[in-house]
């Protein structure tokens, strides 16, 4: 014996007669029916809800940015913070140091050994950095593949 499945029973509001007429359980002949909207509003709700994807996009990575710049500043401001401890410690450290010289020779001598000393160090640091400047910047590279794409982009264009 087979069991019978009853189709499920359609919504109250397709009990009626279809557009167009003919019999209520005609139900086929809905399949054709003609839209109610026309393509100019139908274009423009899609331009808006487009429009409105993209605003909710735009807004949501505004908040992920936010949200990950937000921890980013605060390391930024304990790095500042360490910085500015340790100018200070250096400047303990080197008065340390002129009291410590201080202790063998005159103040004013052990002062000027450690101004000399700075001194010193700040020439280097400026050799250095003269020496680093005057390299030159090479776009060898970014020439060479620019030369590379138009030789490439010319051999695959159709020739006239």
């Amino acid at each position: 014996m087979t069991a019978v499945t009853q189709q499920p029973a359609l919504p109250a509001s397709t009990s009626g007669p279809p557009p167009g007429g003919g019999p209520p359980g005609d139900w086929r002949r809905w399949i054709g029916v003609k839209p109610t909207v026309g393509v100019g509003p139908a274009g423009k709700a899609v331009a808006e809800d487009l429009s409105a994807l993209i605003k909710a996009e735009i807004a949501l990575a505004k908040a992920e940015l936010m949200a990950g710049i937000k921890p980013k500043a605060m390391g930024i401001g304990a790095f500042v913070g360490a910085a500015v401890l340790g100018w200070l410690g250096l400047q303990g450290l080197l008065i340390t140091l002129g009291f410590l010289l201080a202790l063998v020779m005159p103040g004013w001598v052990a002062a000027l050994v450690v101004t000399l000393l700075l001194l010193a160090g700040a020439a280097v640091a400026g050799l250095l950095g003269k020496k680093k400047f005057e390299t030159p910047v090479s776009l060898d590279t970014t020439k060479t593949n620019v030369e590379e794409d138009v030789a490439w982009t010319k051999a695959h264009l159709p020739s006239r």
